[in-house]
């Protein structure tokens, strides 16, 4: 990262709050971190330790505030691991978006390759069971499949970004600034 690149703080604080906040209940403590962790990234890049993603750094920078948080007040390791890694509870509000956005960019797909992900994914439907509905060789429904997971991996991808935890669970997500998505 450059001197002269333009750091959105803003959407910073409020990307890393959002992180605390799944992860610790009390708004001041919550705040608290986030000052803390947005000191220590000002001065990370006037020092410059940052190498790579400043992002990717003050998540790290995050986890550890939020680890250290839960150790004070003397929570065994295991206990902290177990709460801090856990995945958050989503509100509705925000699991419906994420689902309303996902349905829309599935609508988006290629005819085929869309009915392919629908009857596989949600209807149950086995790619072998749809291959013979259909008429035509497994190989072209399983390639139907694969080519439309791809092209969804590729949209969401270009659209937000996601944070997992340990275990392959979505513990958040947010737009990109700029992203190709119009409405999620």
């Amino acid at each position: 990262m450059t001197p002269d690149t333009e750091v959105p703080w803003r959407e910073i604080a409020d990307q890393i709050a959002r992180f605390v906040r799944r992860r610790v209940g009390a708004p001041d403590v919550v705040d608290d971190i986030v000052q803390d962790v947005l000191a220590k990234g000002i001065a990370g890049l006037r020092e410059g330790r940052i190498d790579g993603s400043l992002h990717a750094w003050l998540l790290r920078v995050a986890h550890n505030a939020v680890v250290d948080h839960y150790r004070r007040r003397g929570r065994s390791s295991a206990t902290v691991d177990a709460e801090v890694q856990a995945p958050p509870v989503d509100s509705a509000a925000e699991r419906a978006g994420l689902l309303a956005s996902f349905r829309a960019f599935v609508q988006a797909l290629p005819p085929e390759q869309r009915e392919a992900v629908l009857r596989t994914e949600y209807d149950g439907l086995s790619q072998a069971e749809l291959a013979r509905e259909l008429g035509v060789p497994s190989s072209t429904v399983k390639s139907r499949v694969q080519r439309g997971r791809q092209r969804l991996e590729a949209a969401l991808l270009d659209c937000c970004t996601f944070e997992f935890d340990r275990r392959g669970h979505l513990v958040d997500w947010h737009r990109r600034p700029g992203g190709a998505c119009r409405d999620c």
